[in-house]
């Protein structure tokens, strides 16, 4: 990633660096109430104090408002370090009522209007990462969600960078991936057209493997397709596709080791820890993609940054750094919890 960037940081002065870059402009983000969405939401607010504003479209969930789950997200310890450098940065986010899974964002037109003639840079994060969701769930939120996103974009009247958050196994069938969109497993028009066409659920998951072909789960499938949705619904967009790999806690900031959930290693690991895992079937040589997630997040905003200053259209950014074994995984763990 340094050397991707290299001269472009060697030539950075106060006019153009990443918080003069975004000094005044208004950010979407979609998934902000998740785990990535929430350190870059915190990052943006920390680190481009000059930033106008940031709207997060949320939909209501659990029986809580939509100012309530605002809240709720600030009351993490996450937010702890901003609070104290700038106690009144609550005033520069705004939740908009929506839904990512429904046809339009079911946005109100009062909403829709004030987002197309606000928002300058869009980082559409939200997505269903559960591997074994049901095919119109992760269909809708997905494919047609991204579909919503880039028509919404479309109407944008300062549109200056949009970042579709993909995934690095987008094409995981694949020995070697290379920054670019491949052909999908089917086409995001035929795959419309089945889902419109089925209604039965139940049929559709009888039909889920023959679907899938050489995807492992509906999570890789639909984000490979949606990639597909960005290529040619998205190619006159200031546009970037950014691909995290296996997304862990933080390393460094804004603290040490924080995240909000026990997906993936982190699930491991605590899992072990508490005594709850004491067998894991793995391949000792098998390599994990991880990526703290502060150091993906500081990657994805130097990817909007390069698309603002820049104003091309339609690039990558593959985002891994670090590979390690189970071998070494298994060996942490050990003599971690070893005593």
């Amino acid at each position: 990633l340094i050397s991707r960037y290299h001269s472009q940081i060697m030539e950075l002065t106060p006019s153009n660096s990443i918080p003069a870059s975004f000094r005044d402009l208004n950010v979407l983000v979609t998934g902000g109430t998740g785990f990535m969405g929430k350190v870059l939401m915190e990052k943006l607010l920390r680190s481009c104090p000059e930033l106008r504003h940031i709207y997060l479209i949320i939909r209501e969930k659990k029986g809580k408002a939509l100012n309530q789950r605002l809240d709720d997200i600030f009351q993490d310890p996450l937010f702890s370090v901003l609070e104290k450098e700038q106690p009144k940065y609550r005033h520069k986010v705004s939740g908009i009522a929506g839904d990512m899974a429904a046809k339009g964002l079911s946005l109100k037109p009062e909403d829709r209007d004030r987002l197309t003639q606000e928002v300058d840079v869009v980082f559409h994060g939200a997505a269903t990462v559960r591997f074994d969701e049901k095919i119109r769930i992760a269909y809708n939120i997905n494919i047609r969600g991204t579909k919503e996103m880039l028509n919404l974009a479309k109407d944008m009247n300062n549109l200056k960078a949009f970042i579709h958050i993909s995934t690095a196994y987008a094409n995981c069938n694949r020995k070697d991936i290379d920054e670019k969109v491949y052909e999908p497993p089917i086409s995001h028009e035929s795959i419309t057209e089945i889902m419109e066409a089925i209604k039965n659920d139940e049929m559709l998951e009888v039909m889920l493997p023959r679907l899938l072909g050489d995807w492992p789960n509906t999570y890789a499938y639909t984000k490979a397709i949606a990639e597909n949705v960005v290529k040619e619904l998205g190619s006159d967009l200031p546009l970037r596709i950014f691909r995290p790999a296996i997304v862990v806690g933080t390393a460094y900031e804004p603290l040490i080791g924080w995240t909000d959930n026990v997906y993936g290693p982190t699930g491991l690991v605590m899992g072990v820890g508490c005594g709850v895992i004491r067998t894991f079937q793995a391949d000792l040589k098998a390599i994990a993609n991880c990526v703290p997630v502060d150091m993906s997040v500081s990657a994805l905003i130097a990817v909007a940054w390069e698309t603002i200053i820049d104003k091309n259209k339609y690039d990558f950014e593959l985002n891994t750094f670090f590979n390690f074994s189970y071998q070494i995984l298994i060996n942490f763990v050990r003599n971690y919890f070893t005593f």
